[in-house]
């Protein structure tokens, strides 16, 4: 036991737990995966848990809770979503709508910068974590237009149980910059059912 290990032991009872990187690579969805997802996209499954979603998080953003539970994540320069996994929907779906809204959000002229698989070891917990990443398209004439600002989606799973999707978007407030969008309408279009139609 280090000099450190034996110091917080005797402060807080136990050693700090330290964390294991086991996977940290770009994601690669196989044909097969595709094929579902876009299966699943066009399904009658993923408009009823589309307009679940929208009913929350209306809800939510008048102060009331509804299932499935959303989290919302509002500042200045940053806001989006948080949803907890709920079993009734299936971890097929719960994965599938994490892809989803990446694909729903570049046909608003957005880029996928970046998809990134991390699987790390916190004591007896495993946590595998993925990640999309996208920008607006641009060009460079100021005031560039940032859209509703960069987009970051996150997919957690812990011991191979699906437990939150989350959804941030951060702008930018940089006079180089148009203001951004308004926030509430990208999550009323990612949540619509109409465009499928």
């Amino acid at each position: 036991m280090s000099y450190f290990d034996h110091i917080y032991n005797r402060l807080f009872g136990q050693s700090p737990t330290p964390t294991k990187v086991l996977v940290n690579e770009i994601i690669k969805r196989s044909q097969s995966f595709l094929d579902k997802f876009n299966a699943w996209s066009k399904s009658d499954t993923c408009e009823d848990f589309l307009n679940d979603l929208w009913q929350s998080y209306t809800w939510r953003k008048q102060g009331l809770d509804n299932d499935p539970q959303i989290m919302l994540l509002e500042s200045t320069y940053s806001n989006g979503f948080a949803i907890d996994y709920e079993a009734k929907y299936g971890k097929s779906s719960f994965r599938y709508l994490f892809d989803y809204f990446a694909e729903e959000i570049k046909k608003l002229d957005y880029r996928l910068v970046v998809s990134r698989q991390t699987m790390k070891e916190k004591g007896d917990v495993v946590e595998m974590k993925e990640m999309h990443y996208l920008k607006p398209k641009r060009n460079w004439v100021e005031p560039i237009d940032q859209k509703f600002g960069n987009v970051q989606i996150e997919y957690i799973e812990e011991n191979d149980q699906p437990t939150r999707i989350k959804l941030l978007v951060n702008s930018y407030p940089d006079r180089k910059y148009k203001k951004a969008d308004n926030f509430e309408d990208l999550a009323e279009y990612i949540f619509s059912t109409k465009k499928n139609n």
